[in-house]
């Protein structure tokens, strides 16, 4: 807006030079075109300058176009962090929540495991209990059945003795009786008369 300001009043001292120029000879429009010269060459100047101004102020948007850009990527980048910041905060949080339950799990393993290492000893306490009841039985049985054997045996020889003295006894009584027999059938003998030696 300036520069066309400028660019009007410019063209206003143009004309009205080049109307002096054309139709003034005197004295006073020589001064007033020589001052509408001076002013057109201070004004051509200004131009320069605000040309010059413009140019500057245009780099300097240009710069500052640059570092919006580059301060809105940045700033983007930085909600970019925020958010993966965020999202590793809460991966963070769940990997702690994760760590605690599977520590938990691992305590109640732990203790499931000295729980069945408990049991599993006494288990084999009571194993080898009975394993030694087994051998203590097997030992007794093979003590039984030897003592059985024995008093088989011995049974056995008793009734082999009974036996013997029965058919000892049925000899005996057989002799008895024939000599019972046997002294029946003798008459009876005088009674003065001596008894033979030895009978």
């Amino acid at each position: 807006m300036l520069n066309a300001s400028l660019a009007r009043r410019l063209a206003g001292t143009w004309v009205l030079s080049l109307a002096v120029l054309a139709g003034c000879t005197s004295n006073e429009d020589r001064s007033r075109m020589e001052q509408a010269a001076q002013e057109n060459v201070s004004l051509k100047a200004q131009l320069n300058d605000l040309k010059q101004e413009h140019d500057v102020l245009k780099k300097d948007l240009e710069s500052a176009t640059k570092d919006r850009d580059l301060y809105k990527g940045r700033l983007s980048d930085a909600d970019q962090l925020k958010s993966e910041l965020a999202n590793a905060k809460r991966e963070r949080d769940m990997s702690a929540a994760r760590l605690k339950n599977a520590t938990d799990e691992l305590g109640k393993a732990k203790g499931e495991l000295d729980a069945a290492k408990k049991a599993q000893a006494d288990a084999e306490t009571k194993l080898k209990a009975a394993e030694d009841g087994v051998t203590a039985a097997r030992a007794k049985g093979a003590e039984n059945e030897k003592a059985l054997t024995t008093a088989t045996a011995e049974a056995n020889k008793a009734r082999e003795q009974v036996a013997a003295l029965s058919a000892e006894k049925t000899a005996l009584q057989k002799k008895v009786d024939e000599l019972t027999a046997e002294l029946a059938a003798k008459p009876a003998a005088p009674k003065d008369t001596p008894k033979p030696v030895g009978k």
